[in-house]
């Protein structure tokens, strides 16, 4: 009885692409040539696999060609892609991410994630990818739907940032053209916007701008500036109660009188200082300090008469303000 043939099995491309690296990473100046013949693949694949090396997994000023050894190197000898997924826990931590990715859908960031999704899940068995869905279509990320931005203001904002240059750019219906240090991009509820320094002689202070809102953006490309230590949004907030920064630092006293919302408010780090102290009469005073004023206002009216504020004075007046053309509505 003649044996059966068994179908050779080639590598993929994800999986050459591994092969090469590990051989570079090992120290002995792999040729073209030398792919090819362990991964038994053709001279003009392995060109692309290299090519694919630099561009798609960080290698591009890293992998170099030596002509004396005539073969490849890492200048980073600790430079290695990431592994593929092996474990039907890492399949379950990669889909869940990328349903978590959702919530950025209709931003270039959400393409170009996608796509490394995609080439991950080439290295997963159906089997695999059958039992992990069974778990990660049952966790589920809600959240607004965000925004759409434009392909190109997010490619030069993008640019613009990498080399530190100002950006000019007409905003929402105003007049004017702005000029800013663009600091970093931002997503909050749904939307992306600019962290930036406004750099115009009226203005002079840090400002949030929706990108939906940016139209004729231009990169000043003669001149550039140099990002202050502290630029970072996480640095500058104190406090999480919604994207914004106040001019000033306040100390915030509030009586809550709801065990409900107590427990409620106590779940979340609403700033890095909160005190939380019992009360005689069952209330409870949660202290902080913040300088999102705005924000923290919102907050505080989102929780009706179970939360009122005690200090500082600009917090307790805007509050009482709201109640009282609350309470002539009709």
């Amino acid at each position: 009885m003649a044996k059966e043939k068994v179908k050779k099995q080639y590598l993929n491309g994800l999986e050459r692409i591994l092969k090469i690296d590990q051989m570079i990473s090992q120290g002995g100046y792999p040729s073209v040539e030398d792919f090819a013949r362990v991964t038994e693949a053709s001279i003009p694949t392995i060109n692309r696999d290299l090519r694919d090396l630099r561009l798609k997994f960080g290698a591009d000023d890293i992998l170099h060609y030596d002509r004396i050894r005539k073969g490849f190197y890492y200048t980073q000898p600790s430079f290695r892609i990431p592994a593929m997924l092996t474990s039907e826990k890492q399949i379950v931590a990669a889909q869940l991410m990328s349903n978590l990715l959702n919530l950025i859908k209709n931003t270039p960031v959400y393409k170009k994630a996608i796509e490394v999704f995609n080439s991950l899940s080439d290295n997963i068995d159906e089997d695999s990818k059958l039992n992990s869905k069974k778990l990660s279509n049952r966790i589920l990320f809600l959240g607004m739907d965000p925004v759409k931005v434009d392909d190109e203001i997010w490619t030069k904002l993008e640019e613009a940032m990498s080399k530190n240059n100002y950006i000019r750019f007409k905003y929402l219906n105003y007049a004017r053209v702005f000029v800013v240090q663009p600091w970093q991009l931002i997503y909050s509820e749904g939307m992306w916007s600019l962290y930036a320094y406004n750099q115009m002689p009226d203005i002079k202070e840090i400002r949030f701008y929706n990108l939906p809102g940016i139209h004729d953006l231009e990169i000043d490309k003669k001149n550039t500036f140099e990002l202050p230590p502290d630029f970072e949004y996480t640095k500058r907030a104190k406090g999480n109660f919604r994207r914004y920064i106040g001019p000033k630092l306040l100390n915030c006293k509030l009586r809550i009188t709801s065990e409900q919302t107590l427990n409620y408010i106590k779940t979340y780090n609403w700033a890095e200082d909160q005190k939380f102290e019992a009360q005689s009469d069952g209330s409870t005073i949660m202290t902080f300090t913040t300088n999102q004023d705005y924000p923290l206002l919102g907050w505080v009216l989102s929780h009706g008469m179970y939360v009122q504020p005690l200090e500082p004075e600009w917090l307790v007046d805007e509050w009482k303000k709201n109640v009282r053309g609350m309470s002539k509505l009709k």
